[in-house]
């Protein structure tokens, strides 16, 4: 017959806590102490989103309520805007970003418009393969210039976020100072 000792008490409970807390580092982490993403431009840069366009945005990037109040318009790849409006945009140093899966047949309908080649100096234009669901696109003195982004399935909006703020950074380092 066994018996019951102290020792014998303090192992069995000390046995059961650790059994308990076995397995507790492969808990997910606390989500308040997650890193947040750093954007190097697409948090000083006023961004308008178009009705129609899913996409949310943490507090700390600026969102305006209307097109002549951001630097940056997200609009759907299929938008009511066209390619005149899109053009008087590029010339007031907006940066335009389409996003959806007609993103860029609804740019390319821009870059083939009397409008756009009135005013820049088109180089010619491709279509992607696969096609991308967003496309940038910025005014570079005469020119224009498309950054593109293609995701197998529907992005995430972090995904949108740093492809952004990617854009905004490569335009800026591709526009000329002075």
């Amino acid at each position: 017959m066994q018996q019951y000792t102290r020792r014998n008490a303090l192992r069995a409970c000390g046995i059961a806590a650790l059994s308990s807390l076995a397995g507790c580092s492969a808990l997910p982490p606390d989500d308040s102490n997650a890193e947040q993403p750093s954007y190097e431009r697409l948090d000083v840069t006023p961004v308008y989103i178009a009705d129609g366009v899913d996409l949310s945005t943490p507090a700390d990037i600026e969102t305006v309520s209307a097109p002549h109040n951001a630097d940056l318009l997200v609009l759907p790849d299929e938008t009511d805007t066209d390619a005149t409006q899109a053009v008087e945009w590029l010339i007031d140093d907006r940066v335009l970003a389409l996003l959806g899966e007609k993103a860029e047949t609804t740019w390319l309908s821009w870059v083939r418009s009397d409008a756009f080649n009135d005013v820049f100096d088109t180089q010619g234009y491709s279509e992607s393969e696969p096609a991308p669901s967003l496309v940038v696109g910025a005014k570079v003195g005469l020119r224009t210039t498309t950054s593109r982004y293609s995701w197998g399935d529907k992005p995430a909006n972090r995904d949108v976020l740093r492809a952004l703020d990617e854009s905004l950074v490569a335009i800026e380092n591709r526009t000329p100072t002075g």
